[in-house]
């Protein structure tokens, strides 16, 4: 079985839990794909909107899939939600790629 399927079947047994869901958009976007990728994230983000470091994954492949406009839109919540826990280093990052943005 290979990786993307495993953690298919992880994410299946558990729904609730965002990592495996998270590996498997890493997973992708590491195989080119980046509109399922993408997908995932946008997945995972609707139930655990808390999972912070899917933002600045999912600004960076809305980027290159020429959506920049919902990049600008995850970054500025990832932002909003890395001052809200404190996270000076997200925080930067997200800073630092909406700016690379324009």
């Amino acid at each position: 079985m290979d990786r993307v399927a495993q953690l298919r079947k992880l994410i299946e047994a558990q729904p609730g839990e965002p990592f495996p869901r998270y590996a498997l958009a890493l997973e992708l976007k590491g195989q080119g794909d980046n509109q399922g990728a993408a997908a995932e994230l946008e997945a995972l983000l609707r139930n655990a909107p808390d999972y912070l470091a899917a933002y600045l994954q999912l600004g960076m492949l809305l980027q290159t899939l020429g959506r920049a406009a919902d990049a600008r839109d995850a970054f500025q919540r990832g932002q909003e939600l890395a001052r809200r826990k404190s996270d000076g280093h997200t925080l930067s990052e997200l800073t630092s790629a909406l700016e690379a943005l324009g």
